[in-house]
């Protein structure tokens, strides 16, 4: 990762510029991907590293700012991104920003933040959006600064990974009038007060029953009950329905010792790198062990973070198997043996995770801090 901006300094003041108020910039996201984004204190659909300790200024121009941040937040990139590849185009990225954000980046008092926070890029449209951001010769694409999901993509000087939705959407608990948003693993709308779960050895949150993956696990789980708490069910939720193994988040973790992660993108290997999501940060947040059945090298992935895995505790060797398939024979493998285990070999196991456990929530803690002093340094670039 580059340095840019990671000069230290004490945290004031970040002004933010907002020219299509009340909606995002840029691109104003559909109803329930801007609640993902919006912030109990200022109302407004930021990244989410923004949400977290920081005194912000709100303007809807550039002028006669000293330094500014002009957020811009990306959800879909299959869709988005087009319009960045063809940004000096007439209806391309640059023709949705205001005339003044654009002189105040030229005159070097800002940078405009792209966070992609939710959604894979390919590494196709990645190459295709550095390499149209590499020309200036028009708009001042050398002020865009682009925060991914995944570091597979920050040997780029203006490309980082630091801590957005999926990473620390369980820290920041965002609220929306009397309601509360999707928020990755806090309550939703309109749930039971109180929830109870007997305990259980494994938890298996199992919501896309259509993937081979899944059923696969679905009906591991399906065969030892005693050892899962499990939410596999044929049938999709709906807005007024839910189905009878829905479980509650935060109670089914608490009411479990390791999450078996089925991670997105897993089947047919979809993308060329490791995507991982709210499905595994949860688990940081609450301190929970986790086997992840995700992409080849997932857990590589995490330890490129700073983060640890729990080998040789759990045996962790199908992170390095090259397909989806490969891989889920090998953690029903591992999860046959852990199953196996007696209550005290159980409860010995238990205790030797917790250093683990108690890095990972600090080194989330840790990032989350880097991130400011990152946001703080690009005042002086």
């Amino acid at each position: 990762m580059c340095n840019l901006g990671s000069k230290k300094k004490k945290l004031n003041m970040i002004n933010i510029v907002h020219d299509n108020l009340p909606h995002a910039n840029v691109w104003s996201p559909v109803k329930e991907v801007k609640r993902q984004n919006f912030g109990p204190i200022y109302k407004k659909s930021l990244p989410t590293f923004l949400h977290y300790g920081y005194e912000l200024a709100f303007f809807d121009s550039a002028d006669n700012l000293d330094s500014f941040i002009y957020p811009v937040l990306l959800h879909e990139p299959y869709i988005q991104v087009r319009s960045l590849i063809a940004n000096h185009n007439p209806f391309g990225f640059w023709s949705h920003v205001s005339d003044d954000v654009i002189e105040g980046l030229r005159e070097k008092r800002g940078w405009i933040i792209i966070d992609i926070y939710s959604e894979p890029i390919t590494q196709h449209d990645f190459d295709a959006v550095i390499n149209s951001l590499n020309d200036s010769s028009e708009f001042p694409n050398d002020r865009v600064l682009i925060n991914t999901t995944s570091p597979h993509f920050t040997k780029h000087e203006r490309v980082f990974n630091y801590p957005s939705f999926l990473e620390m959407g369980c820290v920041v608990y965002q609220k929306t009038h009397n309601n509360f948003s999707p928020c990755p693993c806090g309550p939703r709308p309109g749930r039971p007060s109180e929830v109870e779960y007997p305990h259980k050895r494994f938890l298996l949150l199992n919501a896309h029953m259509d993937y081979p993956v899944a059923q696969v696990f679905a009906k591991y789980a399906s065969e030892y009950t005693d050892m899962f708490l499990d939410s596999s069910n044929d049938v999709y939720n709906s807005p007024t329905w839910r189905p009878s193994k829905f479980l509650e988040l935060p109670e089914a973790l608490h009411a479990t010792d390791i999450n078996v992660v089925l991670e997105a993108y897993v089947d047919h290997e979809v993308i060329e790198y490791p995507f991982i999501t709210e499905k595994t940060y949860r688990n940081i947040k609450y301190k929970k062990p986790f086997i992840i059945m995700g992409n080849k090298y997932s857990l590589l992935s995490l330890r490129k973070l700073g983060y640890k895995t729990f080998d040789p505790l759990i045996n962790e060797s199908y992170d390095t198997l090259g397909t989806s398939k490969h891989r889920s024979k090998e953690v029903l493998k591992e999860l046959n043996r852990l199953s196996q285990m007696n209550n005290y070999e159980w409860d010995d196991l238990m205790i030797q995770c917790k250093p683990v456990l108690e890095h990972n929530y600090n080194n989330l803690l840790k990032r989350i801090k880097q991130t400011k002093d990152w946001l703080e340094g690009l005042k002086n670039l």
